[in-house]
């Protein structure tokens, strides 16, 4: 954006509509403390070296919430952990 500082210009690219990637890194980020590994196993590598997603429509799902319910990991918390998934018997 012309006229912005360069630092705060890519800050509102991370978390702009246009950038689909932000989102899915924190979700799967969570998702891995949580339950121990990722929707994307790559965690540290979510570019075209890493591994695919296990549930890709799962982790949209995740994401695309997670940015409408503005950035809350207060919710993101929350959904992960009141899912079927989540209280499953881990036998």
């Amino acid at each position: 954006i012309r006229g912005e500082h360069p630092r705060l210009a890519y800050a509102k690219w991370l978390v702009s509509d246009a950038n689909f990637l932000t989102p899915r890194v924190i979700v799967n980020r969570y998702w891995q403390e949580f339950f121990g590994r990722g929707i994307v196993k790559t965690s540290e590598d979510f570019g075209t070296q890493g591994d695919r997603p296990s549930h890709p429509e799962l982790l949209d799902w995740l994401a695309n919430d997670f940015r409408a319910n503005g950035w809350s990991l207060k919710k993101l918390h929350r959904t992960i952990v009141t899912s079927t998934t989540y209280r499953q018997d881990s036998k």
